[in-house]
């Protein structure tokens, strides 16, 4: 399985798509920042914005190589079939590209991070001690959201062996739910029952407060449940089904 999860990053990374929108991105972002700064009453916390938004942005441009990458142009090329013709069980190949999808994207959000603290250097913003936590949980928050959000979309994937299917739900989980569950809870009563703490972003949303204020046992719990419910869950009914499927040859 060593060697799949090698052929895969090396085939993933060097995609020229993926780089190409993190580049426009961090340009996009950076020239944002200059123009935005001198009018801002507190420019170190105006950077401090700016980047925590970089990297949101940037890590669902990182979430989205990924499924092409990993996942889109496995089903595309059939791979698939050879590798599991040859007797890697159905079982590992999940967990193959689950690994995969979890190095490939700690490397592009390393990037990112490093790209970040550049800009904060180069602006000369200064961060309180509360503020660069504030920073260090959001990319660890943003990091758990987009592997949850890939592996659900993955698991289309495998049901449907569908590129286009597989896209169409990470589009959906990532961005639709999110903004139409904020809608909702903005033109209804429901926004006492707090219904947005028990999806992705909104799970993560709490641990990090909870981490930020220094209740790490809160944020800890809401952060294993998450794992649990969203990337763990997942991941097993993938397998599950995946077992019973029948590959098109």
């Amino acid at each position: 399985m060593r060697r799949l999860l090698e052929a895969d990053l090396k085939r993933v990374l060097v995609k020229i798509l993926p780089w190409i929108l993190l580049l426009a991105w961090f340009i996009f972002d950076a020239v944002s920042i200059a123009n935005s700064i001198g009018k801002a009453p507190d420019k170190s916390f105006a950077v401090l914005g700016k980047l925590i938004g970089l990297h949101s942005f940037a890590m669902k441009i990182i979430g989205f190589a990924a499924l092409l990458g990993i996942y889109a142009d496995e089903f595309k090329s059939m791979v698939m079939i050879g590798v599991i013709g040859r007797g890697l069980s159905r079982d590992k190949f999940v967990i193959g590209k689950f690994l995969d999808l979890c190095v490939m994207t700690l490397l592009m959000e390393a990037i990112t991070i490093i790209y970040v603290f550049i800009l904060k250097a180069v602006f000369g913003a200064t961060f309180a001690p509360i503020e660069t936590r504030f920073l260090i949980v959001s990319f660890i928050m943003e990091f758990l959201a987009t592997i949850a959000y890939v592996t659900i979309a993955a698991f289309f994937y495998f049901l449907s062996e569908n590129a286009a299917i597989g896209l169409f739900a990470y589009l959906t989980f990532q961005i639709i739910i999110p903004l139409s569950l904020e809608l909702i809870l903005q033109m209804t009563n429901l926004a006492k029952y707090h219904a947005e703490r028990y999806y992705v972003d909104g799970m993560m949303s709490v641990a990090a407060s909870d981490f930020i204020m220094g209740d790490f046992v809160g944020g800890i719990g809401y952060v294993l449940v998450a794992i649990l419910i969203y990337i763990i869950g997942a991941t097993g009914i993938t397998m599950l089904i995946f077992r019973r499927k029948e590959l098109e040859f």
